[in-house]
């Protein structure tokens, strides 16, 4: 993400707090809404300010990876959780015998992810699983629709989770950590799909993919830690769950729509209305 994009997230982080703090303190659901719903359009219209506009030219570089928050636990588990989306969609399209679509999905984990987690497995006792992962992206290119690729398949997503379980158990049950996993998933999909627009329409199919399994799997994760989330911080669960639920209507189904239904603006927005109420 560029500095640019970080000074505005920076600006919008000190805008909405004031814009809370000189709020007075709602007193219904109904008033609550209202504030959300003004601090979610002053937030996409400086999102988009950002971006340069709306339906504007794909993200310089969309790729996913390279996350360095400076928590080497989030860093590991976001790489990972990208890796499940990945999967998540590679899946979706398998059972649609959508081979081909599906096949760069299975091999982004260990072409693009992978060596960010290579040097970690040791220290955390988990086993290498980068030969499953080569394993099942050569058969899905040369026997995609065989028994042994289903087999490989579970092998693979088994490895995966093995590799999340060696995460401290405190950390995984955490919401706070959790979130802070959500969020660089989210921003990964944010620039994903950004990549996969030009001139308001979809022109790579495969980024608009990577971003719907970023998504939904950051949504899966965030259903583990609601529950803790909803009796410690009612008003910020809300937000997130409203906003994961508008975030996924932009991805209707695996192949995208003729038209964005939502501009790359509107994602940074909700995806910075979760990063504000982790």
């Amino acid at each position: 993400m560029s500095t640019r994009i970080k000074t505005i997230e920076l600006f919008l982080a000190c805008g909405f707090a004031t814009a809370v703090g000189t709020q007075a303190v709602p007193t219904n659901a109904h008033e609550t809404d209202n504030i959300l719903e003004a601090s979610t359009s002053q937030t996409y219209l400086l999102a988009q300010s950002a971006e340069g506009g709306e339906g504007g030219e794909g993200a310089e570089g969309g790729g996913e990876g390279g996350t360095a928050t400076g928590d080497p636990n989030v860093d590991y588990m976001t790489s990972l959780g990208l890796m499940k989306g990945h999967l998540l969609v590679a899946k979706e399209l398998m059972a649609q015998k959508n081979y081909e679509e599906a096949e760069p999905h299975i091999g982004h984990p260990v072409e693009e992810l992978y060596s960010d987690i290579e040097t970690v497995l040791p220290e955390k006792g988990v086993s290498d699983f980068k030969p499953t992962l080569n394993q099942l992206h050569d058969l899905a290119i040369s026997a995609p629709d065989s028994p042994e690729m289903k087999t490989l398949f579970a092998k693979s997503e088994a490895s995966i989770d093995e590799a999340i379980a060696a995460v401290p158990q405190e950390q995984r049950n955490s919401p706070e950590f959790v979130l802070n996993v959500m969020v660089e998933m989210l921003k990964n999909a944010e620039a994903e799909y950004k990549a996969a627009i030009a001139n308001n329409q979809f022109v790579e199919v495969v980024e608009y993919q990577d971003s719907r399994g970023f998504v939904f799997y950051a949504d899966q994760l965030y259903q583990t830690v609601a529950d803790q989330k909803s009796q410690a911080d009612p008003e910020g669960h809300k937000v997130i769950t409203d906003s994961l639920a508008e975030l996924k209507t932009a991805w209707p189904s695996i192949e995208p729509p003729a038209k964005p239904i939502k501009q790359p603006g509107e994602i940074s927005a909700l995806v910075t209305q979760i990063e504000f109420n982790k």
